[in-house]
């Protein structure tokens, strides 16, 4: 598999303070690659630099071929790159169509003349629109929940709407930031499922960040480790459960596949 993203020693340094130190990392088009770390290793900082939300200080960051840093949220999401965050983002008083819809701007150009005139081409967008939001209710099991407020909806709907909603960009990556904080243990393993058919129905490379280590170790073909905004480990999931590193870190022995 050929790299889609690769991270060459990125820094990112806050005052006196580097949050993510000489990072290098790479994730192949179509894996499930995590990254893990106690709080404050500098995981949503990493995140956020791949996604444009803050620029590196220092380093590289490719995807797709295309340098990232510089680069504004938006234009990087126009590259393939969607993410959610670990307090979900949703538009509480819209409901879960408007929501996914709300998504998809940026995949149909639309042009002041089209819109006024309502020519042709303004209602094949719209029509294409309408489809694939048709598509992601179904797959994401939110048909019966379509025209609800997305805000009005249990915990565990409202993240697999969120989901859903990164999934709308059509991207060709997506970055979950702690997808299954605050879900429960049935939530969690269909939370599992749900990433599992992202990768496999959606054809997308995930990047994950969890504090769930029975989730990770099921799901990641690799792992990064963080610690005190340093890599501190990378390998599959039994290679990092046997890297004393990363046990004395963070794992403490105790966590099993």
């Amino acid at each position: 598999m050929s790299d889609l993203l690769t991270v060459s020693h990125v820094t990112k340094r806050f005052g006196g303070l580097d949050a993510v130190s000489d990072v290098s990392l790479h994730v192949a088009k179509g894996e499930i690659v995590a990254l893990i770390g106690p709080n404050g290793a500098g995981k949503t900082t990493l995140f956020n630099m791949l996604t444009g939300v803050i620029q590196p200080t220092s380093g590289e960051i490719t995807f797709a071929g295309t340098a990232v840093p510089g680069k504004k949220p938006a234009t990087v999401a126009k590259l393939g790159i969607a993410r959610t965050f670990q307090n979900i983002r949703l538009f509480a008083q819209l409901s879960v169509r408007d929501n996914l819809q709300a998504a998809m701007t940026h995949r149909y150009v639309e042009h002041f003349v089209p819109i006024v005139l309502r020519l042709p081409s303004f209602y094949r967008q719209e029509q294409v629109a309408t489809e694939w939001t048709d598509q992601l209710l179904t797959a994401f099991d939110l048909t019966d929940v379509a025209d609800m407020d997305a805000g009005n909806l249990p915990y565990g709907t409202q993240r697999r709407v969120e989901i859903a909603r990164a999934v709308a960009t059509a991207p060709e990556m997506i970055f979950l930031d702690e997808p299954a904080a605050g879900m429960n243990p049935e939530e969690t393993a269909a939370l599992r499922t749900l990433i599992q058919r992202l990768q496999s129905e959606f054809h997308l490379t995930v990047g994950l960040i969890e504090h769930d280590m029975t989730l990770v170790m099921s799901l990641a073909e690799r792992i990064y480790v963080l610690d005190h905004g340093k890599l501190i480990g990378s390998g599959t999931p039994a290679e990092i459960q046997q890297d004393s590193a990363v046990v004395a870190a963070y794992l403490g022995g105790g966590v099993h596949a």
